[in-house]
């Protein structure tokens, strides 16, 4: 089942939270792993429950459908991309890790 729209709002609302905050960036830079990166994500925002290590030729490739993007302070890029037919889903290219971040649905 598909997650609405407002509940899709968590994952905006996360890049602002870590944008606002070095610490958090920091954090997320040293992540190695998705537990480290869980911690960050219940710390911020618990419904993102949904997350997985991706490649870097996934985190690069042009996404078909970019959402929004952009770079935190501590030269982490981000990017919002919405997968066909599915998710709204968040990557992350940190120093150790790149992550992709995503509501699961109930």
């Amino acid at each position: 089942m598909p997650v609405s729209a407002e509940a899709e709002q968590a994952l905006p609302r996360f890049v602002e939270a870590v944008a606002a905050n070095d610490g958090l960036q920091g954090q997320l830079n040293a992540a190695e792993d998705l537990e480290a990166l869980k911690a960050v994500l219940c710390a911020v925002e618990p419904t993102l429950t949904g997350s997985a290590l991706i490649p870097m030729e996934q985190a690069t490739r042009p996404p078909k459908i970019l959402v929004d993007s952009g770079h935190f302070s501590q030269e982490i890029p981000w990017r919002l991309l919405r997968c066909e037919g599915g998710p709204l889903v968040l990557q992350l290219i940190c120093s150790k890790a790149n992550f992709a971040i995503w509501i699961e649905a109930c």
